[in-house]
């Protein structure tokens, strides 16, 4: 779930100044602090993932994800498995194809969203902070969600990497998305196609499509 405080805040406020000076302050702070955003990020997925799947160890997962929201104040772990999906399946009785397939892939309806979040609670108010030195132009504010958003993938990307998901890489999909309904598609096909094998990829792609609703 995205905090009240950034469902209900932006940067952007009316008559907010944009000059050289803030933009020169909010630039040297995002080429110093990029390394070490997606290092936490990372660092955080890591423990959420790693305290879900011990608890979890039964369970068959299909997707793990990492969310943000439409300012980026902050980045969210979740995840699903088939089991859980198909207990919301039978909890909601939810019968049609498209309902089914939301049901799936929407990280707002899974079992696991926010699990173990607290490790992301220093990453958040990070973000926080930085959003409130941006100068009020929108191509600043572009460029801040970009790096973010491109934490977030490489974070997942260096987990992939090292060999976090093991033996059960082949069967599940990796990418990020946004509690923003606009944005998420995009953010999920682009980062689906730069995390994953082409093949799922592809699978991934046609999640809506009436086969990826199972």
């Amino acid at each position: 779930m995205v905090p009240d405080a950034a469902r209900n805040s932006s940067p952007w406020q009316a008559g907010t100044p944009c000059n050289a000076c803030a933009f020169g302050a909010f630039a040297e702070t995002m080429n110093a602090s990029q390394d070490k955003l997606t290092e936490d990020i990372e660092r955080a997925a890591r423990s959420s993932f790693s305290e879900l799947l011990t608890r979890h160890r039964d369970e068959t997962f299909y997707a793990f994800a990492l969310y943000t929201d439409e300012s980026c104040f902050t980045v969210l772990p979740a995840a699903n498995s088939l089991e859980q999906y198909h207990a919301s399946l039978q909890r909601m009785d939810a019968t049609e194809p498209q309902e089914r397939a939301a049901y799936k892939w929407s990280s707002a309806d899974w079992a696991s969203e926010c699990f173990a979040a607290p490790s992301f609670d220093g990453i958040c108010e990070q973000l926080s902070q930085r959003a409130s030195m941006l100068p009020g132009d929108p191509v600043t504010f572009a460029t801040f969600k970009a790096e973010v958003h491109h934490a977030m993938t490489v974070a997942l990307r260096r987990l992939d990497d090292g060999g976090f998901f093991g033996e059960r890489r082949g069967g599940l999909v990796l990418f990020i998305t946004s509690s923003d309904d606009e944005e998420a598609q995009e953010l999920e096909e682009v980062s689906a196609r730069a995390l994953n094998p082409p093949t799922v990829y592809e699978a991934f792609r046609r999640r809506y499509a009436v086969d990826g609703c199972q």
